[in-house]
């Protein structure tokens, strides 16, 4: 198996303490020296589409701002490789992210996946310059969002999910002829949430387009994780490994802040690795019984302390590597 630290382990989208920070080159040089003296040779970057708030910073989350910064992905690789990091081994597109952006770029709903999928294939272009395997893709933007978007029409919004599976599909035949692979991700707080999975792959081209589940989101949307596991571990192009201890008792995926709840006795969603409630050894285990070897994605998404969390999971993989690899 491929380990692969995520940029997600930063909030690179709020406000918050230190945003100042993360906009600034120097902010992302360093993260990117502790990914390499932690031992991790790849590296996942969550993407946002290029708008102009965004391409002007120093944060190496939008292609823009990578060419802006280091002329070309194949530049940005140069300097990864200089920094002891091998490849951008996954890049995640989020159609909640498009979303965000449609207050600067101004694409109305019903042209929505239309500038989704040129996003995606944006991204799946450099990615092939970064020398990476799998492009990650969150189908929808949060139920939340969309009750807002359509006034809680629920045909309008079946309409929706379907024209998800159309793009993706379209998606994943492009990424396929650059020879990168095409995975669904399935956040909590998505139309593809939970067990809903099973419904959304069927409209999915499975030669064209796999499932990458994550006992994170899983677990917080009431599904069992280990039964998904069992019956999509053969057919996964890559493996994301969330952690958490969050129970959505109070419905927060159909709130616009699902990543922030503000009610109840549990505010806090993500963990760093090991230190929810998953059974990461199970899995693990699943994994090695069923000779997966490709990506595994470490995502110890928002940590609250970035170099802890960052030496939190290469302690957390290598007693997996330890325990299963005996």
């Amino acid at each position: 198996m491929k380990h692969v630290i995520s940029y997600g382990i930063v909030n690179a989208d709020t406000s918050g303490p230190g945003a100042f920070l993360r906009a600034a080159k120097w902010y992302w040089d360093e993260l990117t020296d502790m990914f390499a003296a932690a031992g991790f040779k790849a590296v996942m970057i969550p993407m946002v589409p290029n708008t102009e708030n965004v391409s002007r910073n120093g944060a190496p989350i939008c292609t823009a701002s990578i060419c802006t910064r280091f002329g070309s992905p194949a530049g940005y690789l140069e300097y990864l490789n200089e920094k002891g990091i091998e490849c951008v081994e996954v890049i995640g597109v989020s159609a909640q992210m498009m979303y965000n952006s449609l207050f600067e770029t101004g694409l109305p709903m019903e042209k929505f996946y239309d500038g989704f999928y040129d996003h995606a294939m944006d991204c799946a272009k450099a990615l092939k310059e970064l020398c990476g395997s799998t492009l990650m893709i969150s189908p929808t933007p949060g139920i939340g969002f969309l009750n807002i978007a359509f006034n809680s029409d629920e045909d309008k919004i079946k309409n929706f999910y379907d024209e998800a599976a159309k793009c993706i599909n379209k998606i994943g035949k492009d990424c396929k002829e650059l020879g990168i692979n095409a995975v669904v991700r399935n956040e909590y707080w998505t139309l593809a949430r939970g067990n809903e999975i099973d419904n959304f792959m069927s409209k999915l081209d499975k030669d064209v387009v796999t499932y990458a589940p994550d006992p994170g989101h899983l677990y917080i949307a009431g599904a069992d994780y280990n039964a998904v596991f069992d019956k999509y571990a053969g057919q996964a192009k890559l493996i994301s490994f969330t952690d958490t201890k969050f129970k959505d008792e109070r419905e927060a995926y159909k709130t616009i802040s699902p990543e922030f709840p503000q009610e109840g006795n549990c505010q806090r969603v993500y963990y760093d690795l090991g230190f929810g409630d998953i059974d990461f050894d199970g899995i693990y285990k699943k994994l090695k019984d069923t000779g997966f070897d490709g990506p595994v994605l470490l995502e110890p998404k928002f940590s609250l302390d970035i170099p802890k969390g960052i030496l939190r999971s290469r302690t957390f993989i290598n007693k997996l590597e330890k325990k299963y690899n005996n």
